[in-house]
């Protein structure tokens, strides 16, 4: 049997089953895993138990009053997709962040074991999602988590534990990625400081705001302008820049910009916006020689960063749109929905993270016809619970863990775009 590595480390096989149905609330505020294929349904409007449908041990028994509060919590959301044919799925989506978030703010991947993890990479997308959907309290509480995992030296290693230790799981290392997709979530966070609480929570990330921007400076060669090798969401070592590293860099850069001369820092700020512009001219003359590939060498074909380079990250491109547009239709697989890269080598599984971009990608150019597409493909291949699963089988199945928070912060995203 061929085996390869997945996006998190996982062996993939044809028999890529089902992890889990879903999540509900646990005793410990913690989300606990629904097993697959259960008949456990969840109260409707929330992320608890419904004890009529059956029992899981450890799972939290809400009172009344919990339930009327989740409810009406959620009624009050500024969701996303409300009042179209998403609103089921989105709903479900805001609800799961939620829920895959820790009572000390930790928002994990997963609820299975072996995504029960912080990714800052994850965990900026889900706070992004939040904002838009009107919870800031619980998306600055996600940033506070990332913050307090920072590294001395501004970077983050590819995950921590969600129990506030500092602790990583294995030896993944530092992952660039995470400065630029924390600096992009504490931008659209702290909005327009109009208000003492804006300012207020600006002011408390900003020591993660600079320590960050400082990291991408140094994160970039002198005389390039381009970022050392880095894992990117792919977390497989290469020996040279990926797309994957330099443009979530280079949406960090931007939004750093922004939030120091919020905070004060103008010498800092000036220094964030010549490396922008410096990397962004590297970006179009490196990886736009090669048709925006992954790799800086041109080698490997494209992979979903090139939508990095796209609205909302970036302003519009008609050479990057062309290389997008073409990286979705050289990436997609049988079943319609697409797969990681043109060199990923599982050419039957799709993977939903990728499926949202994409869809992210288009409504925020104006292709609500694409975006639709993407969207309608997610919302019928979810769970029994209705979670967005990481990936869909050749058959159409729905596979490995569900939720994925990653899926679900960009398809509420991608909604966020086609309502506005």
């Amino acid at each position: 049997m061929t085996v390869t590595l997945g996006t998190r480390g996982t062996a993939w096989s044809p028999e890529t089953r089902l992890y889990s149905d879903g999540v509900v609330i646990g005793a410990d505020g913690a989300p606990l895993v629904v097993p697959p294929h259960s008949r456990l349904r969840r109260c409707h409007g929330t992320g608890y138990l419904d004890t009529a449908s059956g029992e899981l041990p450890g799972a939290a028994v809400p009172t009344a009053d919990d339930i009327d509060a989740a409810r009406t919590s959620l009624a009050a959301a500024n969701l996303p997709g409300r009042g179209t044919p998403y609103a089921d799925m989105a709903e479900q989506a805001l609800i799961d962040i939620g829920v895959l978030t820790f009572p000390n703010g930790a928002a994990v991947a997963a609820g299975s074991p072996y995504w029960r993890y912080v990714w800052p990479r994850d965990a900026g997308y889900m706070a992004v999602a939040l904002a838009l959907a009107g919870r800031a309290d619980l998306a600055f509480a996600q940033l506070r988590y990332v913050a307090a995992m920072q590294e001395d030296d501004g970077c983050w290693q590819a995950r921590y534990l969600p129990d506030g230790s500092r602790a990583v799981p294995d030896d993944r290392g530092l992952q660039l990625d995470g400065i630029g997709w924390t600096l992009w979530a504490a931008w659209v966070l702290s909005g327009s400081p109009s208000s003492a609480v804006d300012r207020e929570r600006l002011t408390a990330l900003g020591p993660m705001i600079r320590g960050s921007v400082g990291a991408a400076l140094a994160a970039l060669d002198p005389g390039t302008a381009l970022p050392k090798a880095s894992q990117d969401f792919w977390e497989m070592d290469l020996g040279e820049a990926t797309l994957g590293s330099a443009a979530p860099l280079l949406l960090g850069l931007r939004a750093g910009r922004h939030l120091l001369r919020r905070l004060g820092d103008e010498q800092l700020a000036d220094w964030a916006a010549e490396a922008a512009r410096r990397l962004a001219g590297t970006v179009v003359s490196g990886f736009g020689a090669h048709g925006y590939a992954r790799r800086i060498s041109g080698t490997g074909g494209r992979d979903a960063s090139v939508a990095f380079l796209l609205p909302p990250f970036a302003p519009h491109d008609a050479d990057v749109e062309r290389a997008w547009r073409a990286a979705v239709a050289d990436t997609t697989v049988t079943n319609g929905g697409v797969r990681p890269g043109e060199e990923w080598t599982d050419r039957e599984t799709a993977w939903t993270p990728q499926v949202s971009l994409h869809a992210m990608a288009a409504a925020s150019i104006g292709d609500s016809a694409l975006a639709h597409r993407l969207l309608s493909w997610l919302d019928r291949r979810r769970t029994r619970l209705g979670a967005l699963p990481e990936k869909v089988t050749a058959a159409g199945r729905p596979a490995a863990v569900a939720p994925l928070g990653l899926t679900g912060a960009t398809v509420l995203i991608a909604l966020a775009a086609l309502d506005a």
